[in-house]
């Protein structure tokens, strides 16, 4: 988890007082919903791998994994074009 998104809901916290229970629970269900996307994510990605590895097709147009010159950098970390999609056997772009 990025340092920044840690200090980001840490800033939530009571700077007056001693985060109670409560405070603690609404921390770890925000945290527990950002570590389920990173797993989605993270399992997406592995799929698409699989995929690829096992096809052979060589296709150097359609692979969703492609990536020339990091021209999807502007669109933020990870792999940007896997984010919103549901995976597929061996996914490809249209």
């Amino acid at each position: 988890m990025p340092l920044g998104d840690v200090a980001a809901v840490f800033s939530t916290l009571p700077t007056d007082r001693a985060p109670t229970h409560k405070d603690w629970q609404r921390l770890s269900l925000a945290w527990k919903a950002q570590l389920e996307d990173r797993r989605r994510a993270i399992e997406a990605l592995e799929h698409e791998l699989t995929g690829c590895i096992g096809c052979g097709c060589l296709s150097m147009k359609a692979c969703l994994l492609l990536n020339p010159d990091d021209s999807l950098g502007e669109q933020g970390p990870g792999p940007v074009r896997l984010q919103n999609t549901t995976p597929t056997r061996h996914s490809r772009r249209t």
